[in-house]
């Protein structure tokens, strides 16, 4: 009897979840009118498990040959909308920039930026900060003859950093990280950090880490997200350092960086007696996001560069003799020596487009539901750019899968970059720091292959050239050898 009563509780326990499950599928049965999406959809998993081991822009990659150019994707319960190819993309991003420019309101916006800072905010708050932000960094020098001497200044230190590690192998990535970091740190709070600074090479770890994470965030896991907040908290509270050491210390019209123009700005408006969006808060996360933003990717550009150098000697050894030519040893390369060396230029172009640097860029949303190639999507629906759809493109860039810098030099050996180049994205939401990006990235790199040939460690297999996807994609962590040019 017991046993009959037992098999009676588990069938009704089947059965309910059955229902369940009916009425959840019910209630979130995906729309008919909205772009083509892979099946099946599951309750609550959305296509999760789709995703499961497997590498997300090779799966975008599939779902754009089985549904064309704009196809769909749930994320969970999150509808995501991915459009692919230049033209699609530019018709949303540009033709209809002011309908796609918002960002989504999601885990990021709500809980760590708090609807703060300048990436991940929308609307007048983002047009706003994202204004001051540009007349604020360029009043300082931002992408000025100044700015280039900070720049040279950082990548002496960096092939010093490089000399003292005796030839031997080393990773890269902490210290190029520091030194780009420090680059517009002068801008921001006013000082450049030691190599040996413990508390700064830890933050700048953790921001890394949360970049990175946030990046392959999967709704519904409960341990990244504690983690990625706990970090979110750590950062704050330094960014909270930085700002009350400039308050204690301010001096009305006598600004010494961002942080006390915006401190200026915030009392101004206080002042007026109007409502403000300047507040602490703001700060906090503008200042996170201008550290992110530009830099990471300037760090990962030359990490990339340097992991292909051990693959492709020949080209490192062609990029040395144009600047031993051009430059010579005597002093570093500058910005008047990049077009007198198109080839290192040519390098860098392909480095970006086999592994752009935001191969997804960052997440956009629409302001009202929109018709858009005959599709319907919904206001609020997430919106992928898929960058790499467009710089692996084989209808522009002939054989995508092959390294080949010789793609952008004409017969005259001059640079030539086809409309559809766009690793840094278009429209109104594209990097504002993109021009400062790329001198970062060629100065760096030309003071790096003056002085050093770089080597794989020895006795070892080449390190692969695998990416880690977060809002930057960055290699895996490689082990290389630096060894001085006699």
């Amino acid at each position: 009897m017991f046993e009959d009563l037992l098999y009676s509780v588990n069938l009704t326990t089947v059965f309910v979840f059955f229902l369940v499950l009916l009425f959840v599928y019910y209630i979130t049965k995906p729309p008919t009118d909205i772009p083509p999406f892979p099946k099946p959809v599951l309750p609550i998993f959305g296509n999760l498990l789709s995703l499961v081991n497997k590498d997300i822009l090779e799966y975008f990659r599939n779902l754009q040959n089985e549904y064309g150019d704009i196809y769909s994707f749930y994320m969970g319960s999150q509808l995501m909308i991915v459009i692919n190819g230049y033209s699609a993309i530019k018709e949303a991003l540009v033709q209809n920039g002011r309908l796609f420019s918002d960002r989504p309101t999601n885990f990021m916006s709500e809980i760590l930026n708090e609807k703060s800072g300048i990436i991940f905010t929308s609307g007048d708050k983002w047009k706003e900060h994202r204004r001051f932000a540009v007349t604020a960094l360029h009043e300082f020098g931002f992408g000025s003859a100044s700015f280039e001497q900070n720049i040279l200044e950082e990548a002496q230190e960096l092939v010093k950093i490089f000399e003292e590690q005796n030839d031997q192998p080393f990773q890269t990535k902490g210290i190029v990280n520091i030194c780009v970091i420090n680059v517009i740190s002068q801008i921001l709070v006013g000082k450049r950090f030691k190599h040996t600074d413990d508390n700064f090479r830890d933050h700048i770890d953790k921001l890394i880490k949360g970049a990175t994470l946030l990046g392959n965030y999967f709704p519904g896991d409960p341990l990244k997200m504690r983690y990625v907040k706990e970090i979110s908290k750590q950062m704050k509270r330094w960014y909270e350092s930085m700002v009350l050491e400039h308050k204690n210390s301010f001096e009305e019209g006598s600004a010494r960086d961002y942080i006390d123009l915006y401190i200026s700005k915030a009392r101004s408006k206080e002042k007026e007696g109007k409502l403000s969006t300047f507040s602490d808060t703001q700060l906090y996360i503008s200042i996170g996001d201008l550290l992110i933003a530009g830099n990471l990717t300037t760090a990962a550009c030359i990490q990339w560069t340097l992991l292909h150098f051990l693959h492709f000697p020949e080209i490192q050894k062609k990029c040395f003799e144009d600047i031993n030519q051009v430059v010579g040893r005597e002093r570093l390369p500058n910005v008047k020596d990049k077009e007198h060396l198109p080839y290192l230029e040519a390098t860098i172009m392909e480095v970006m487009r086999v592994y752009p640097l935001s191969p997804l860029a960052l997440p956009h949303s629409v302001t009202k539901e929109v018709l858009f190639r005959g599709y319907r999507i919904p206001k609020g629906a997430t919106v992928l750019i898929n960058l790499d759809s467009v710089l692996r493109d084989p209808s522009t860039f002939k054989d995508p899968d092959v390294f080949r810098p010789e793609r952008y030099l004409d017969a005259d050996g001059h640079i030539t970059k086809p409309e559809e180049y766009i690793p840094f994205s278009i429209g109104r939401r594209m990097c504002i720091g993109e021009s400062v990006a790329r001198m970062e990235i060629f100065l760096f790199l030309a003071a790096l292959i003056q002085r050093f040939e770089f080597l794989p460690v020895e006795g070892e297999r080449l390190p692969e050239r695998r990416g880690i996807l977060g809002i930057i994609h960055s290699p895996v962590p490689f082990l290389i050898r630096a060894v001085r040019r006699s």
